[in-house]
């Protein structure tokens, strides 16, 4: 899908405000499935070791927070550090030296161990898809599920509160709506929660129809000639 910043994520009531821009970055993020890719289910497998490990320290939030900060504000402002600490070019000491200076002391101890984990294994490359499977488990944790909304016009409030409600036990969670404008639907929305795809749109709706019209037409075209053959 593209044009993302097209896309209006709306949360249910229980979300925080405060929490609400973080997770619709994630959310956004989601939708490009940086998380499965070439690597497997090795992302998805630190994250919950990385998870487990917070759980018992009671630092699931804080390293969320820190994770969030690598990849907002420590990435973007300071040139090159990402592409230093994935290059296999660079050595383990030096990734390892760097992860240290930068964020020993201002992050959690388990951030930096994650950090230091990953370079020990050469699996820094695998920091952002980790980075989503992390959110993902905490945003699954909570009950919440993402569920793309492909509508002809904008949704009005309580056309949003209704679908979301209709969506609830499709979804067995909370339903986080992720809605994109496609006015060449002409009417209805398309939904799409996971790979099941729900189509109530009036273009498809037309599609359908003069499928139908042309199926038919051709049936009895058949049937004409087969009984100008037998006559």
């Amino acid at each position: 899908m593209t044009g993302a910043d097209a896309i209006q994520v709306l949360f249910p009531a229980d979300v925080p405000l405060d929490q609400q821009e973080r997770l619709r970055r994630y959310y956004l993020t989601s939708l490009r499935g940086i998380e499965g890719g070439p690597w497997g289910r090795l992302p998805r497998i630190y994250a919950e070791a990385l998870l487990a490990a917070a759980d018992s320290q009671q630092l699931a939030p804080a390293v969320a927070d820190d994770l969030d900060a690598l990849l907002q504000e420590v990435f973007p402002n300071v040139e090159g550090l990402e592409a230093f600490l994935a290059s296999p070019a660079v050595s383990r000491r030096r990734k390892d030296e760097l992860i240290v200076q930068l964020f020993e002391g201002k992050a959690t101890p388990l951030f930096v161990d994650f950090l230091r984990l990953l370079n020990n294994k050469d699996r820094l490359g695998l920091l952002r898809p980790a980075v989503l499977a992390y959110w993902t488990l905490l945003e699954q944790r909570a009950g919440r599920r993402r569920v793309v909304v492909e509508s002809a016009a904008p949704l009005e409030n309580g056309s949003v509160q209704a679908l979301a409600d209709a969506l609830r036990p499709l979804v067995q969670g909370t339903p986080v709506l992720l809605v994109r404008l496609r006015p060449e639907l002409i009417g209805g929305v398309i939904v799409r929660i996971g790979d099941r795809v729900f189509d109530t749109s009036i273009r498809t709706r037309l599609h359908s129809f003069c499928h139908q019209l042309l199926a038919r037409g051709s049936h009895e075209i058949q049937n004409r000639r087969d009984r100008f053959c037998l006559a």
